[in-house]
């Protein structure tokens, strides 16, 4: 049996995505499909537009991937780096996947694997570590790092979807070298870019959807799930600003560097930030700096808010939540519980048997859901069980 991987947000599902499972059942007959998708909350910092189970079911009939289990919320929330470490983790511990599958702008899967074998290159590192000491960013440091080295790979760093792919390379040189490499050829919009050749980014769609040109939103969304969306809740910072504000001025700088990826007196900066702002947008600028972009700032807000600490980036994913699937998933779950070495939770009550790291964790995504689904009341996760296609339950 081939089975794909894909790590995903699908924030929301679109004609972007749904090329991407089409090119890989192109180039791989016969494949069943497996998506790690992020939870409610995704990589930009911000909670998720729509709940982790309705996007699931949502990808799945729009004819996308055929299972859909959830990213840990910890490596959701977490720079390039550790959010495609991981999905592959997730990836190997499923122990039944031969390929994996990734968007890229420019690369192929080979100029990607050896731009990614030249960044864990001693000399790279070494460069790296200058380059942050003379006060660049990650992203700046390590651009400046390749091109020294390589100028023409170097260039692919430019890409934010290159970049991710370099590091889902990186990664599963580390964990998961047996993987077959699928690289698809973004079409379309660009990264946070309008519709173009009948693709729109998903950024846009969030956009329409939140300054309320529903009608054109709608249009842009798979014909397969458009009608159910109408009555979906869109979430944001906005159902969470009023609470986080004043529990940011709680915070003291100890306990912000404890927080991922605070460094260079950053604790400092957003404890100053925050006994001052007056909204989450003026407690980000406050916060920024050249070493400190927006996207990194907003990662540390989500995770203060939800307590996700060093410590808990650094465990491995010890569970596997299942969100939605079709026939074909149901043969990709079977073979799972074969060769899985980790618990497979289904219904959600059967994470009530976990244990040690795997229940820290599930219970911090647990609260995190709960703050996600405010001001409805807690529990819902609790009580939500995958969507299957042919309609039956499980």
């Amino acid at each position: 049996m081939k089975i794909c991987s894909i790590v995903s947000e699908y924030n929301p599902f679109h004609a972007g995505h749904l090329y991407q499972i089409q090119q890989i059942r192109n180039q791989i007959p016969d494949c069943l499909i497996v998506s790690i998708m992020s939870g409610n909350y995704v990589q930009r910092g911000e909670p998720a537009l729509w709940e982790k189970y309705f996007r699931a079911a949502c990808a799945v009939q729009a004819g996308g991937p055929d299972l859909v289990i959830e990213l840990p919320l910890t490596a959701a929330l977490s720079s390039a780096e550790h959010f495609a470490r991981g999905g592959i983790q997730l990836t190997a511990a499923l122990g039944c996947v031969t390929h994996l599958s990734f968007g890229c702008e420019t690369g192929t899967a080979e100029s990607l694997m050896e731009l990614a074998n030249m960044l864990d290159s001693e000399t790279f590192l070494q460069q790296l570590k200058q380059n942050l000491s003379a006060g660049m960013s990650y992203a700046q440091a390590s651009a400046q790092a390749a091109s020294v080295l390589h100028p023409v790979l170097a260039s692919l760093l430019e890409s934010p979807n290159d970049m991710l792919a370099v590091q889902y390379c990186r990664a599963i040189q580390q964990d998961c070298p047996q993987l077959e490499l699928v690289a698809v050829r973004r079409v379309g919009a660009a990264h946070d870019g309008a519709p173009a050749d009948g693709i729109p980014s998903a950024s846009y769609i969030r956009f329409l959807l939140q300054s309320g040109n529903m009608s054109e939103a709608f249009a842009l969304l798979p014909k397969a799930y458009r009608e159910q969306c109408r009555t979906a809740r869109c979430h944001s910072w906005n159902d969470l600003e009023a609470a986080a504000l004043p529990y940011f001025r709680r915070l003291s700088p100890e306990y912000i560097s404890t927080l991922p990826n605070v460094s260079e007196g950053l604790e400092h900066r957003f404890y100053a930030a925050a006994r001052n702002a007056q909204s989450l947008q003026e407690l980000w600028e406050a916060s920024r700096s050249r070493r400190h972009p927006l996207s990194r700032i907003r990662r540390l807000t989500a995770c203060a808010y939800l307590g996700i600490t060093q410590d808990l980036v650094a465990l491995p994913p010890a569970y596997v939540t299942v969100l939605a699937m079709n026939r074909n998933g149901r043969k990709i779950l079977r073979e799972m519980k074969k060769t899985c070495s980790l618990p497979v939770i289904i219904k959600p009550t059967q994470a009530r048997a976990l244990s040690g790291n795997a229940k820290t964790l599930w219970d911090l995504t647990m609260s995190a859901d709960d703050q996600y689904h405010f001001p409805e009341p807690a529990g819902i996760s609790w009580k939500c069980t995958p969507f299957c296609s042919d309609g039956s339950v499980l």
